[in-house]
């Protein structure tokens, strides 16, 4: 059971941080392009396929360590929590749902609010925290999904 737990929670942190990485590539990446467009008669510029699949690999490596340490710390303790509220209430997917998304809130929040920054340029902004928060979501949602109970 134990192992099992463990497992869905590595899990749920490598999709937080893969999704998150390329939630934050790709808000940097239209910054980028839309800071070149500000001029009249500039041709913007523009990122082939090859570009940005380059630039979302060198993100994810390293943001790795950093994001994927800040964000396995913040799911660790809402998966806790959520484990506790998900026995007494049996709504296994919202819950851990829910803990997700709000963990990674508060994660940017806390940083925010200690560093002055949200430390992640992709999250800065409505658009960008709230693809961090959908990436918070979806890794709550594998990890219900992963310690659900096997039917006998």
């Amino acid at each position: 059971m134990i192992v099992r737990w463990i497992a869905a929670f590595l899990a749920a942190t490598a999709v937080m941080v893969v999704l998150g990485s390329l939630a934050h590539s790709l808000m940097v990446q239209q910054a980028w392009i839309a800071a070149t467009d500000i001029g009249d008669g500039v041709v913007p510029a523009t990122l082939s396929a090859g570009e940005r699949s380059g630039w979302i690999l060198h993100d994810l490596t390293g943001m790795l360590p950093l994001f994927g340490g800040l964000a396995g710390v913040a799911l660790l303790v809402a998966f806790l929590v959520g484990s506790l509220v998900a026995r007494f209430t049996g709504l296994r997917p919202v819950v851990f749902a829910v803990a997700g998304a709000t963990a990674i809130f508060v994660l940017f929040t806390v940083m925010k609010m200690t560093l002055g920054t949200v430390g992640v340029f992709g999250a800065r902004g409505t658009v960008g925290l709230g693809l961090q928060v959908a990436a918070g979501l979806i890794a709550g949602l594998v990890f219900a999904a992963l310690t659900r109970s096997r039917a006998a």
